[in-house]
């Protein structure tokens, strides 16, 4: 037996707008919340750092939805981002996280999982996260990070 149902539109739309909001806001103050900056916590990290952290993040979401949602357990884009950086500054993404966003790279990842699965679940799981443009501003956002990245003159100084 073959079940229709009807669709409302303009529930749908708005539904997309709300979040397209979330995630705007969720890429511009998440991952601002995390930086640490071990000599002096009150100092402002410059854009380049704020890049290239965004970047691991933006990484680390994409292979969090790539685990959860499409049943791949290799973290693609993270491993990116990890030859980026080690051909570029001689230094681990799991080095980059330790120094420049928290002590405790797998702390850090759980937690940033946690967070990627509780909005996935405000979303409506992984089909509605995808039917709402979610998932491809997710991708959109790191690959345009991964070219900055790639062009940034910036190098990490660890302290």
């Amino acid at each position: 037996m073959l079940v229709k149902r009807s669709i409302n539109h303009s529930t749908l739309n708005s539904n997309r707008y709300f979040f397209a909001a979330l995630l705007s806001l969720l890429l511009t103050f998440a991952p601002s919340s995390v930086y640490a900056e071990k000599a002096n916590p009150s100092a402002q990290i410059s854009a380049d750092q704020r890049l290239h952290s965004d970047l691991v993040l933006s990484a680390l979401q994409l292979d969090f939805y790539n685990a959860r949602c499409r049943g791949l357990s290799i973290a693609r884009n993270f491993n990116r981002v990890n030859r980026l950086f080690v051909t570029k500054y001689s230094l681990t993404a799991n080095n980059y996280i330790k120094d420049f966003i928290a002590e405790d790279v797998r702390e850090e990842k759980m937690r940033q999982e946690i967070l990627f699965k509780r909005n996935l679940s405000k979303m409506g799981g992984c089909d509605k996260a995808k039917d709402a443009g979610w998932i491809k501003e997710i991708h959109d956002h790191f690959k345009a990070l991964y070219r900055k990245a790639e062009t940034s003159s910036w190098f990490p100084e660890t302290l």
